[in-house]
């Protein structure tokens, strides 16, 4: 009788996309028709902070997915001596692909033809085969309105698909020598960051992504065989771990002031440097929620955040059809919107209408392909043998 073997399971990451998330959403949203509100001093200092929190939480969803990912293919390959690419494209296409041709379809064809009192979006720009493609991200610059989110917000799809297209294959290429393949693609983006940085919508290419991708691969590669790198930030102390948040929380802040101090270097090699910076302490936040020993706070506590972040995908994809309907009921309901309308109710509005949607998407239609993917989870006769065995290589 062939049985699967349970796989690891790592309790703070839905909380982690879920707040990852949240990031986003209040990035995206505060959306208002008054003008004098719309350009006042907090209005420009929160979209400085939300704009700082939305590339932090993209990074860190990027990073999360490398870590899944490579985790998966190192604990495939122990579990069951090899790994069958093809049932892993499958698993990947039943959990991407379907909520992807939705949202198209709704931000695409629907939401053009829907007056809501917000400007026409100008989706149709991007050519529709890099939709279908999967390469609409090389096209986006992120300039657009709240409409345009909808499709806008594909770019991430797009990119985590190309991701777990390829990655599978660059791992068997080079098993074995998997620091060659991280060192190979860091340089990589340090060299198109060199001469592409300062273009529009480098921030959506994938060779700018790349980074996060990687150090989420890298941070699963030293953690899945216990390096001492691995032993050696497990064993960080509270004090540690608090002063990495506090040195953290004041770059988002302060992104702009700390950019200043640093106008002698290269704006390219600036870039660089920044982006390596936020995504390794990003990468120490997932190390340390998952495996560290003296954490202040294990988010699996935070149960409130658990059950949402296993329907984040769903969140996300339909955050922007909320933040839209939010903002209609507030212009409905409120004939000139002040600050506490705009920051407290029509986002809470929002966050309840995209749970609504995620939830009713999730129950009649998302899950009818998770119940698939269970059909091409590998699987073998059983055996005793777990990741508790996991030898540690020598450093």
């Amino acid at each position: 009788m062939k049985r699967l073997i349970r796989k690891s399971h790592f309790d703070n990451l839905y909380a982690i996309r879920f707040i990852a998330f949240l990031a986003i959403f209040f990035s995206h949203g505060f959306i208002t028709s008054n003008q004098q509100l719309n350009v006042s001093t907090l209005f420009m200092d929160l979209r400085q902070v939300t704009g700082n929190l939305n590339n932090v939480a993209y990074s860190l969803l990027f990073i999360l997915t490398g870590f899944l990912n490579t985790w998966g293919i190192f604990e495939e390959r122990f579990i069951y001596k090899k790994m069958n690419i093809l049932r892993y494209y499958v698993r990947r296409v039943l959990t991407l692909i379907p909520l992807y041709l939705v949202i198209f379809i709704l931000g695409y064809y629907v939401a053009p033809q829907v007056q809501t009192g917000l400007e026409s979006t100008q989706a149709q720009s991007i050519p529709t085969w890099s939709y279908l493609s999967f390469l609409s991200n090389f096209y986006y610059t992120g300039h657009g309105n709240t409409k345009h989110l909808i499709i806008g917000n594909m770019w991430s799809i797009a990119v985590t698909f190309q991701f777990v297209i390829i990655w599978p294959l660059l791992m068997r290429y080079f098993r074995r020598n998997e620091v060659w393949l991280f060192g190979l693609c860091i340089a990589v983006f340090a060299g198109a960051s060199y001469f592409y940085a300062d273009q529009p919508g480098f921030r959506y290419n994938t060779l700018n992504i790349l980074c996060d991708f990687v150090l989420g691969a890298y941070l699963a590669y030293f953690s899945f065989f216990k390096y001492k790198l691995y032993n050696s930030l497990k064993s960080n102390t509270k004090r540690t771990n608090a002063a990495v948040y506090l040195c953290f929380f004041s770059y988002i802040l302060f992104r702009e002031k700390i950019a200043g101090y640093f106008d002698m270097i290269p704006s390219q090699l600036y870039f660089i440097l920044e982006r390596l910076a936020l995504a390794s302490t990003l990468a120490y936040f997932v190390f340390e929620q998952n495996f560290g020993s003296n954490s202040i706070l294990k988010l699996a506590k935070l149960k409130i955040f658990n059950q949402p972040g296993k329907m984040v995908y769903g969140m996300y994809a339909y955050h922007a059809i909320g933040l839209i309907l939010g903002y209609v009921i507030m212009e409905f309901m409120i004939d000139k919107q002040g600050a506490a309308s705009v920051l407290l109710l029509e986002p809470f509005l929002a966050l309840i209408v995209t749970t609504a949607l995620t939830l009713i998407s999730y129950e009649f239609f998302e899950k009818k392909f998770i119940r698939r993917k269970k059909n091409y989870q590998p699987s073998r006769e059983y055996n005793p043998v777990g990741l508790q065995d996991v030898k540690t290589k020598p450093a």
